[in-house]
C-alpha cells in the first residue's frame, strides 16, 4: 500500500468515526452524572422492570444504584425519611399498599384486553397523616408512566386553588432527575410532558377540573376531605364520567376531617367498585417512627387525634342543645380552625426542600412552569 493510499485510508477511518460519533451524539443526551443513554433505551429498560426489586443491600455501596435498573423505585431514588431526610426503601405497610394497588390492575386470564381496558380502577385510601402515602402514589404513576399509563393523560387533582396540586407536580419531576431526558421541559404550563406523549397535569378542585382532551389514564385527588368547598359532589360529578369512559385508574387518599364531603360518603356507603384501604399511624412503629414518637403524634395532636391519625372520621358532638359546631367551640378558636384558611387545611404537611428547581416564569393564564436548570441533587 502507498503512502498516498494509507492517507486517504486514514481519512476514510476518520470519517467513519466522526459519522458513528454524530449518530451517538444524536441519540444520546448527557445529565449532570454522565448517564448517558437513548430515549428508546430508557423506555425499553423501564417498560418491564417491577416498581421494587426487594433487595435494597447491594446498593448501598454503590452511589449510582439507579443506574442498574433494577426496578422503578431505585431509578427515581429511594425516598427520604420526612424527618431525618435520609434515604430509606419502602416500609413493610407502604409496600402492602403497592401490592394491593398492582393486584386490582392485574389482568385476569379469563377477561379479552380490549374488555379489562375498559374497567375503572378505584381506590379510597383513608390514612393517618405523615405516612408518606403522596409519594408512593406519584411513584406508582411514575412507575406506569412506562407502561400501563404511556402515551395517555395523568391528572393530579388537590386543593381549591390547585396549589397542592401544583406542589405534587414538582415532587413528581423530581423523580425523573436521573433519566431527565425523558422530560426535558421539566414542568410546562402545569404539566410534565413525556417523550412517550405522556402527559401528567396539575389542577385545581373546580367544578369542571378536566376539560378539552380526556384521554386519561389516572386521576390522582390528593387530600380530598380538606377541600374548602362545602359541597364538592361536582368536582366528582365532572371526573367519574371521564373515569368510566377511560377505564381510568383513581386514587383517593385523604386523611379524614369530618363526616362530611364525598371522601367521607364514598367510605360510608362502600361501592362495590372500589378498593377500600385504611393505614393508622400505627403501622409506622419501628419504620418511620418509634413508639415513643408516634404517641407524641397521638397526644399533642391540635385536632381530633382518632381522625388525624387513626384514619377515623369524626361523627359529630352532640350535647342538650343539639349538635355542637366547631365554630361554637371555645376551645378551637385559638386555633381559627373554624375559621378553615385554605392554605393550613388543604396542605398535606409535606415541606419542600431547597433543590434548585427554577421557576421559569409564569405564562399569561398564570400557570406555572419549571426548568432542570442549575437543578442540585
Amino acid at each position: 500500500m502507498t503512502s498516498n493510499q494509507t492517507n486517504i485510508f486514514a481519512k476514510d477511518i476518520i470519517k467513519v468515526q466522526q459519522m458513528v460519533h454524530k449518530i451517538i451524539k444524536n441519540n444520546k443526551q448527557v445529565n449532570n452524572e454522565g448517564f448517558e443513554l437513548s430515549d428508546k433505551i430508557i423506555y425499553d429498560k423501564m417498560r418491564d422492570i417491577p416498581m421494587w426489586c426487594g433487595d435494597n443491600t447491594k446498593h448501598l455501596k454503590n452511589p449510582k444504584y439507579h443506574l442498574d435498573f433494577c426496578c422503578s423505585t431505585h431509578v427515581a431514588g429511594l425516598p427520604q425519611h420526612p424527618a431525618t431526610m435520609e434515604e430509606m426503601p419502602p416500609t413493610p405497610f407502604q409496600l402492602h399498599f403497592i401490592k394491593q394497588i398492582f393486584k386490582a390492575v392485574r389482568k385476569p386470564k379469563k377477561i379479552a384486553i380490549k374488555m379489562w381496558k375498559r374497567i375503572s380502577h378505584k381506590f379510597h385510601i383513608a390514612k393517618g397523616r405523615q405516612m408518606g402515602f403522596t409519594e408512593w402514589v406519584l411513584r406508582i404513576i411514575f412507575h406506569f408512566c412506562f407502561n400501563r399509563y404511556a402515551g395517555r393523560n395523568v391528572a393530579i387533582i388537590a386543593a381549591t386553588n390547585g396549589a397542592l396540586a401544583k406542589k405534587n407536580l414538582r415532587r413528581f419531576m423530581k423523580l425523573f432527575k436521573h433519566i431527565r431526558n425523558v422530560i426535558p421541559q421539566g414542568i410546562f404550563q402545569n404539566a410534565c410532558h413525556l417523550t412517550n406523549d405522556t402527559t401528567v397535569g396539575a389542577y385545581p378542585a373546580t367544578d369542571e377540573p378536566i376539560t378539552g382532551d380526556t384521554k386519561y389514564a389516572a386521576v390522582f385527588m390528593d387530600e380530598s376531605a380538606k377541600w374548602i368547598k362545602n359541597d364538592d359532589r361536582p368536582v366528582f360529578n365532572g371526573i367519574m364520567p371521564i373515569i368510566r369512559t377511560n377505564g381510568s385508574d383513581l386514587f383517593l387518599v385523604a386523611t379524614f376531617k369530618g363526616a362530611k364531603k364525598m371522601f367521607y360518603e364514598i367510605w360510608k356507603t362502600r361501592p362495590k367498585d372500589f378498593v377500600f384501604m385504611k393505614y393508622t399511624i400505627l403501622a409506622t412503629i419501628g419504620n418511620l417512627y418509634t413508639k415513643q414518637q408516634v404517641d407524641e403524634m397521638i397526644n399533642e395532636s391540635v385536632e381530633d387525634a382518632q381522625q388525624e391519625y387513626m384514619a377515623v372520621p369524626s361523627q359529630g358532638r352532640d350535647s342538650m342543645y343539639g349538635v355542637v359546631e366547631d365554630s361554637q367551640r371555645e376551645d378551637l378558636k385559638g386555633w381559627g380552625v373554624y375559621d378553615d384558611p385554605p392554605a393550613e387545611n388543604e396542605d398535606d404537611g409535606y415541606v419542600e426542600q431547597d433543590d434548585g428547581l427554577l421557576a421559569a416564569g409564569d405564562t399569561k393564564d398564570g400557570k406555572e412552569s419549571y426548568t432542570w436548570a442549575n437543578y442540585d441533587d
